[in-house]
């Protein structure tokens, strides 16, 4: 029985993954590395960086984001929220603080491939 039990978690937890690089992605916005922030996302990324809004591919997503790190260095990247889920997508909310400038940081993830499907950031 703790067999069946065992193999039945392992399949769950192979064809449903639910780990979500949060940390990792906290710390790329901290040390300001788009590389790592981008390669966590779909081909196709939605960005609305400060009310300007477009959908990259991973190497226009890149220029963007090291625009606005260029921009705002070297903030304070704290989650507020983790893992609101909706029928397609996971939500988590965050706030990028800079000097007495707070953003607010809106990403959704895709339930299937665990990657990052839009990041919002406005103030």
């Amino acid at each position: 029985m703790l067999t069946l039990v065992s193999i039945h978690f392992l399949l769950l937890g192979f064809f449903n993954p639910t780990d979500l690089p949060y940390a990792e992605i906290e710390n790329s916005f901290e040390i300001n590395d788009s590389d790592l922030i981008i390669s966590n996302c779909e081909e196709m990324v939605l960005m609305d960086i400060e009310d300007d809004e477009g959908i990259y591919n991973h190497s226009q997503a890149r220029m963007v984001l090291n625009d606005f790190f260029t921009s705002y260095p070297n903030g304070n990247f704290e989650y507020s929220f983790q893992g609101k889920e909706s029928d397609e997508e996971i939500f988590s909310l965050a706030y990028y603080t800079v000097l007495s400038l707070k953003f607010t940081v809106l990403m959704s993830f895709s339930k299937l491939e665990n990657k990052i499907q839009s990041i919002r950031i406005s103030k």
